[in-house]
């Protein structure tokens, strides 16, 4: 079996379109194949195939926040739920990749991911 590297690269030399999202059954990242959003990583190993999100399908180019630099350096901060929520899908789709890693240095490197999500989730929370 291929691992999910060599899958993603292979798809990306087709012409293929890496999001930013990730599977939530394999924690690769979703692609855009000839127009649909699909895990390459799950549909060349066989394994179910999760319909990607609406958003997906569109690729965020203008969806970024405008970001002025203040001068007023006191200036309240805030934290976006959408970003917390985001954040804590992401740590649970790594420790889910992490149960089903083989090679240890691929597992030590999420345990990493984790570890540094959970303290910025302390953070912002």
């Amino acid at each position: 079996m291929r691992n999910q590297e060599d899958i993603m690269a292979d798809y990306l030399l087709k012409g293929g379109k890496m999001l930013d999202k990730l599977c939530p059954v394999c924690g690769s990242p979703l692609f855009v194949v000839k127009g649909v959003t699909e895990c390459v990583v799950c549909k060349e190993r066989g394994t179910q195939i999760i319909p990607a999100p609406k958003e997906a399908e569109q690729i965020k180019t203008d969806s970024a926040p405008d970001i002025s630099v203040k001068k007023d350096l006191e200036a309240p901060c805030f934290t976006s739920p959408g970003l917390i929520k985001e954040l804590e899908e992401t740590v649970i789709v790594l420790c889910r990749r992490c149960q089903n890693e083989s090679r240890p240095e691929d597992c030590l490197s999420l345990m990493e991911s984790i570890k540094t999500g959970v303290e910025l989730l302390k953070t912002l929370k």
